[in-house]
């Protein structure tokens, strides 16, 4: 009897077996193929897992949720940074070295006050003695315009022995106006000085003080902001000896600004 039972029971396991081959296994929605057969297996056919201790029931054990393979399938929520269409902002340049200062032009006057000391020659020429002297210069001028200024000067001159071993001297000083014809590197200028004149040696034919008015021109030169130098010519005409004495004075100076 139990011969016949067990020839059917062997005749349906291998028709079960050869039925399984045939089919497509699917897990998610992807597919599997075994060898030359496919199965098909949904998630709902899949057996629920149940965690708990052993020898614990399962309809006691907590389920865990069929969603959970498929969480773990997902792919990572992008950041909220990765979204973002803001443009980042540009790293901050280095600093820029600061452009040279321009070159100083001399087109205004920065400094009113000027003073310039320097060396004189004179040529004295009267109807008593004539003399050539060599001597110091120094002047003073401030500008209250742009191109007017008030100016002082003093000048002197040594020139060699007359009349018995005695020294010519002549001294000069005077104070008038000074006007700037530009305002530039080369600044030209005019001036008219009234004054006196102190000579010595004394003769027999007058004193030894006098008049005298000198109006000439220069230039200076700026070589910086602060400091020019100077050329200068003038006429000197100078009343000693109860007559008109025509000299004339050449000049070179450094010119100081204040």
């Amino acid at each position: 009897m139990k011969s016949f039972l067990a020839i059917p029971l062997m005749v349906l396991g291998m028709t079960s077996a050869a039925w399984a081959q045939d089919q497509t296994v699917t897990v998610g929605g992807a597919s599997s193929t075994l060898g030359d057969a496919t199965a098909i297996v949904t998630i709902d056919s899949l057996p629920v897992a149940h965690a708990g201790p052993i020898g614990v029931p399962r309809s006691e054990a907590a389920p865990i949720a069929k969603d959970s393979f498929l969480l773990a399938q997902a792919p990572p929520k992008p950041s909220l940074a990765a979204l973002s269409f803001a443009t980042p902002a540009p790293a901050p340049s280095p600093a820029a070295d600061p452009a040279p200062a321009p070159p100083y032009g001399y087109n205004e006057r920065d400094y009113n006050l000027e003073i310039a000391l320097g060396l004189s020659v004179i040529r004295f020429r009267s109807s008593v003695y004539e003399a050539t002297g060599v001597g110091f210069h120094s002047a003073a001028a401030f500008f209250f315009k742009d191109w007017l200024a008030i100016e002082a000067a003093v000048s002197s001159g040594f020139a060699p022995t007359i009349f018995a071993d005695e020294h010519v001297k002549i001294l000069t000083y005077g104070a008038g106006p000074k006007i700037s014809l530009g305002r530039k590197r080369l600044e030209p200028w005019v001036h008219v000085l009234g004054g006196g004149i102190h000579a010595l040696p004394q003769t027999a034919l007058g004193g030894k003080n006098g008049f005298q008015v000198t109006g000439g021109v220069g230039a200076d030169y700026g070589l910086n902001p602060r400091l020019s130098i100077r050329l200068e010519g003038d006429y000197v005409g100078s009343h000693l000896f109860s007559t008109w004495q025509h000299n004339y004075q050449a000049i070179a100076a450094a010119v100081i600004h204040f």
